[in-house]
């Protein structure tokens, strides 16, 4: 199931709208929890397509044309690339709920809907689907490119080091891509509180986390907290930097948070894909951010912070209302014991995590950084979307940052 998903919301015919994706996305999520009956066209609105919770559905239709989309775009789906896909995901005509299916030739019945006696681990089951779409292949200490490494970077042949990717891909030294760790993300939803690096780290962890938990959702924290899972976005983004460190001629490997130990910092580079919100580790470097990744309690929608606005800046830049306009946070600054560098790359959503990376290797950050000569610095890009896709980049701010301290 989880597989199916996300083979179809990173096709062709899915990728150019982020609002069918997260259309699919959420009404999988209700079927395979039991919630059939949640699959309103104002909760579906609300919950998935952002609208506010007083919109007016019989003059906004967007869940209805939506639905339609969705089912274009699995017809597509299906008869090209997804021939051979299973079970086959479908959005039935007059319904907002998906069915399952995997056709054989004697004509298998379709999946029923699972059964609701459980409720608690309903929700974790609901929960795992929600962040485990890339993450079945993706829970090991580290994955490397089994290619070998091509020749190293252009600039670097011809006598100008790049000055960003010599820094992260020096021969010698490994590279650690930090994906997100989508399960801290939740576990700390449900809890209703920030989980610290300290708390992720201490033996026994998820179970240490119970005790501030309300009895009927122990289990479920208990079960999720085990699992090991990442986004769509973030394994997408870290399997790119993964080729690009090899063809820079770097020794990169992928890291899932919870396999890392607090003395590579002194060590490694690391790329980390996220914010303190998805990666633990991001802590130890957040002090030093102007432009933190925070959750609006009010909305619960995450936003850029600007800590010390300057003249023409924004106290806060959030996705517009139409999702058109998205920023996202790039930093660049020495591990904790300045034997190496820390990119950090993070976005308000998927589609402006992804054009921070490809912001980094096109070369555009590496022309941002050529006046920095070697100096820690931190980037504020904002991302204008077309359907889904990011269209045009652009710096927003700039900032020389203190160092973290070492531990």
């Amino acid at each position: 199931m989880v597989a199916s998903l996300a083979h179809i919301l990173e096709s062709p015919a899915f990728r150019g709208s982020r609002r069918c994706c997260r259309f699919l996305e959420y009404s999988v999520q209700q079927v395979l929890k039991g919630g059939q009956e949640d699959l309103k066209e104002r909760s579906i609105g609300v919950e998935a397509l952002q609208r506010s919770p007083d919109y007016d559905t019989s003059e906004d239709a967007i869940v209805r044309v939506t639905a339609n989309d969705v089912r274009k775009r699995l017809a597509q789906y299906y008869q090209s690339e997804g021939a051979h896909t299973r079970p086959i995901i479908a959005l039935p005509p007059g319904s907002y709920a998906v069915t399952f299916q995997w056709p054989t030739p004697a004509a298998a019945p379709p999946l029923p809907p699972p059964s609701r006696r459980n409720r608690t681990m309903l929700i974790a089951g609901a929960v795992l689907l929600l962040v485990a779409i890339a993450g079945a292949a993706i829970g090991i200490p580290a994955w490397r490119a089994r290619t070998a490494p091509p020749a190293a970077h252009s600039t670097a042949a011809k006598g100008r080091p790049d000055p960003l990717w010599s820094r992260l891909f020096n021969p010698g030294q490994k590279t650690n891509i930090v994906i997100s760790d989508a399960v801290y993300r939740e576990l700390q939803h449900f809890l209703g509180r920030d989980i610290s690096l300290s708390e992720y780290l201490a033996p026994g962890y998820p179970g240490t986390l119970l005790a501030g938990a309300r009895p009927e959702m122990q289990e479920a924290i208990g079960f999720i907290g085990r699992q090991q899972t990442t986004s769509v976005g973030s394994a997408t983004l870290g399997s790119r930097l993964l080729e690009f460190g090899h063809r820079m001629g770097g020794d990169a490997v992928i890291r899932y948070p919870h396999h890392i130990n607090a003395r590579e910092f002194d060590t490694d580079n690391f790329i980390l894909l996220g914010s303190r919100l998805s990666i633990p580790w991001v802590e130890l470097f957040e002090p030093s951010l102007n432009f933190p990744l925070v959750t609006d309690p009010a909305t619960h929608q995450f936003y850029l912070r600007n800590r010390a606005p300057q003249r023409g800046e924004k106290a806060e830049y959030r996705e517009s209302a139409n999702q058109e306009q998205t920023y996202a946070d790039i930093a660049l600054l020495p591990n904790l014991r300045g034997t190496g560098t820390v990119l950090i790359l993070n976005g308000i959503d998927m589609v402006a995590a992804e054009a921070a990376g490809e912001f980094a290797m096109s070369g555009s950050l590496s022309a941002a950084l050529t006046e920095a000569k070697g100096r820690a610095v931190e980037i504020l890009i904002g991302v204008q979307a077309i359907a889904g896709t990011a269209s045009h980049v652009q710096v927003v701010a700039e900032r020389q940052i203190s160092p973290a301290r070492p531990l």
